[in-house]
């Protein structure tokens, strides 16, 4: 098993040495098992239709999810690029949308209906402040009834520049709310079900 994840390393590198991508995507997802589980969450939601991740990176989450239509949404085009290349060797009957995409400044379309929106590893670089009122902007404009968003938080963690709590980033009243922990880090999991 590790034979295959030093492949799998390998090949990454040599995806961001073509593609130009930053060094700490070339991790593979086995590495990271806090993806594999929200994978693993996802496939289990009735509803699959559409599904989006913001800072997608190469796609790892989003690409493994069956899904009807998806969205890969990151701020960097080469990574992009990567995750539209992996997706050609995805063998996945979905419809991809691919686009550069800024989170603090970018406004997603309000007639875009979403089951899931994923959010991780990313969101412990920005103010809870900044970042509730645009996951809410989300959530209005975008989510549909009994969707989910997942998002990670860090706990207590001097390393990150914001250790957000769950209630700094959403209205917890309305949403039925599951936490995972255990991950390196501290981080933790939270799938929101909007009610």
């Amino acid at each position: 098993m590790k034979i295959i994840g030093a492949f799998k390393k390998i090949f990454r590198i040599i995806l961001m040495l073509f593609f130009r991508f930053d060094q700490w995507h070339t991790s593979p997802i086995e590495n990271r098992q806090y993806a594999c589980d929200v994978i693993k969450e996802l496939r289990k939601e009735a509803n699959r239709n559409t599904a989006m991740e913001l800072g997608c990176g190469l796609g790892d989450i989003i690409g493994n999810l069956d899904y009807k239509e998806k969205y890969f949404l990151d701020i960097s085009e080469n990574a992009l690029n990567a995750a539209k290349f992996l997706q050609l060797f995805s063998f996945k009957d979905t419809y991809n949308i691919y686009k550069v995409f800024d989170f603090l400044v970018d406004l997603l379309e309000e007639d875009i209906s979403l089951d899931a929106i994923i959010l991780v590893n990313w969101i412990h670089g920005y103010d809870s402040q900044i970042l509730r009122l645009r996951i809410c902007k989300l959530i209005e404009n975008n989510l549909n009834a009994h969707g989910i968003l997942v998002f990670d938080i860090i706990d207590n963690n001097s390393n990150y520049k914001y250790n957000h709590k769950v209630q700094d980033l959403i209205d917890e009243s309305r949403f039925d709310i599951k936490i995972i922990d255990g991950y390196k880090f501290g981080r933790k999991l939270v799938y929101a079900k909007l009610k």
